[in-house]
């Protein structure tokens, strides 16, 4: 299967309400339709989503924002397809004889990886988060080969020990921002020359920029961040991988339908190498610390329950160290600084990523979130909003913490059952839908005083509700009522001082 030839991209038409196939990528950029991504799993939505901005980015580069607007406006021609693929028509054909799509040809292995592997969350059968039995996928189609092949290098844990992760960490946060269509989605996430320079990005050209399996990582090799280029940090393997072909055709135990060439398995090989330094990817949020005078960056990850809004002002908010006292700072994925200058209305983001422990997947993180127009005219009170949710959340919790444990030295006595987790647990799921709502909303931003005390006042009244339905139980043990309303009373303090924050 050949990416830049075959049907591969899975669509539905009509905003994805029409019935699903196979779209080829010149289809895509060249002619006209209302597609969207259509597949069982959002992870792996993305995924498709990401692939095809890479390929994009790479082989069409706009060189301003003026040609970024005429490929908005209007699909490519076939000639100028025909052109941006002619130097890559090599690189992205699954079974290639010397040099497969996101894989080296002859990796050694004792045994081979079960095909499910390349679904983030289930290895090898052994971990259930997202299917109900062991070995429920044995056979992949390339479309969701190639899809599952660039998602692991790109997006998740490395196989484990021994193996090398993707270029931005273990398990990072990607945010992108939806168009009306996927094509649109596709070029909104595209970011012209200047901007990939802005991002110290190298362009070197095709001649000298090649993807890993074209051009390979020699083993032990210490490579210097600003010396991988745009097309090979967008299409990084860091991992030594081969499928592994079924002989019988069959259908794909994702996609179902027709009977068509599948992978049962894949082969993996241990590799080491070393990358000096943190290449910028444009596809995620950057956030900087300094610690003993050392800069360390990371890009943004789950590694709470969290929300995605509680990183929402890290998502679109740049913060920078200039000021000889700040310690931290944050850049927005490129994609997201791009629409901000562009400045066309209001910003739909797609946000997405694991939470894990190490190389262990506990939770898949997938969602959309929209940001009213006026934002960005005072991105301060964006920020704030973010953070009167989060002091909201603490204030609550370390109250009913307080009222869990007890306080000796006042001779108060504990509730003892941990209802401050839960309590965090009704706060975020009992406030996100208005929070979103706020975020959305253009009178946030245009009458901001009032829209400020309403959603504080919002927060309050839930935080309110959330003590008292988790504490009313012990309200009936008289040894309790006193740790209770000294709870009550200190978290009613805190939530009048958010009220009173200008």
């Amino acid at each position: 299967m050949d990416l830049l030839t075959d049907n591969w991209i899975p669509v539905r038409a009509d905003g994805g309400t029409r019935t699903f196939r196979l779209l080829s990528y010149r289809e895509l950029l060249c002619e006209p339709g209302d597609w969207q991504v259509s597949l069982p799993r959002d992870d792996l939505e993305l995924a498709c989503v990401q692939l095809l901005v890479c390929m994009t980015q790479v082989m069409f580069l706009p060189e301003d924002d003026r040609a970024l607007r005429s490929r908005l406006a209007a699909p490519l021609s076939p000639e100028k397809f025909a052109a941006g693929v002619e130097p890559c028509r090599d690189w992205f054909d699954l079974d290639h004889l010397t040099q497969p799509f996101m894989q080296s040809r002859g990796v050694k292995a004792t045994e081979d990886t079960p095909i499910q592997k390349l679904l983030i969350g289930l290895p090898e059968g052994n971990n259930h988060a997202f299917f109900n039995e062991a070995g429920e996928v044995r056979r992949l189609s390339g479309p969701l080969a190639a899809i599952g092949l660039f998602n692991q290098a790109s997006n998740s844990p490395s196989f484990g020990g021994g193996f090398k992760g993707s270029l931005r960490g273990g398990a990072p946060v990607t945010t992108l921002v939806a168009g009306k269509n996927l094509r649109e989605t596709v070029w909104r996430n595209v970011l012209t020359r200047p901007r990939i320079a802005q991002r110290q990005i190298a362009m070197p050209g095709f001649e000298h920029d090649q993807p890993t399996w074209v051009k390979p990582i020699k083993e032990k090799e210490a490579i210097p961040w600003n010396e991988i280029g745009l097309v090979r940090g967008l299409l990084w393997q860091p991992a030594r991988v081969e499928l592994v072909k079924s002989e019988v055709n069959t259908p794909c135990d994702v996609l179902g339908g027709e009977v068509v060439p599948v992978y049962t398995g894949f082969r993996k090989e241990k590799f080491n190498f070393t990358v000096e330094g943190v290449w910028p990817h444009p596809h995620g949020a950057m956030m900087m610390n300094l610690k003993k005078e050392v800069l360390e960056q990371k890009f943004a990850s789950f590694t709470t329950t969290a929300p995605a809004w509680t990183l929402l002002s890290e998502f679109v908010v740049p913060k920078n160290m200039n000021d000889h006292d700040a310690r931290e700072g944050s850049v927005p994925a490129g994609p997201v600084t791009q629409a901000n200058e562009l400045g066309d209305g209001d910003m739909h983001l797609l946000i997405g990523g694991y939470r894990t422990n190490q190389a262990s997947v506990l939770e898949r993180r997938h969602e959309l979130m929209s940001l009213a127009q006026g934002w960005s005219d005072d991105k301060g009170r964006l920020k704030q909003l973010v953070d009167l949710g989060k002091e909201a959340k603490k204030a609550l919790r370390g109250k009913l913490y307080f009222a869990v444990q007890g306080n000796k030295d006042k001779g108060l006595k504990g509730i003892g059952a941990a209802i401050h987790e839960t309590a965090e647990k009704l706060f975020y799921a009992r406030t996100e839908s208005f929070i979103h709502e706020a975020f959305s909303n253009v009178l946030t931003f245009k009458e901001w005083k009032s829209a400020k005390a309403d959603f504080t006042k919002q927060l309050a009244t839930h935080c309110r509700a959330i003590f008292e339905e988790l504490t009313d139980p012990y309200a009936m043990k008289p040894e309790l009522i006193p740790v209770i309303a000294w709870a009550r009373r200190s978290l009613n303090i805190d939530l009048a001082k958010l009220m009173e924050e200008e």
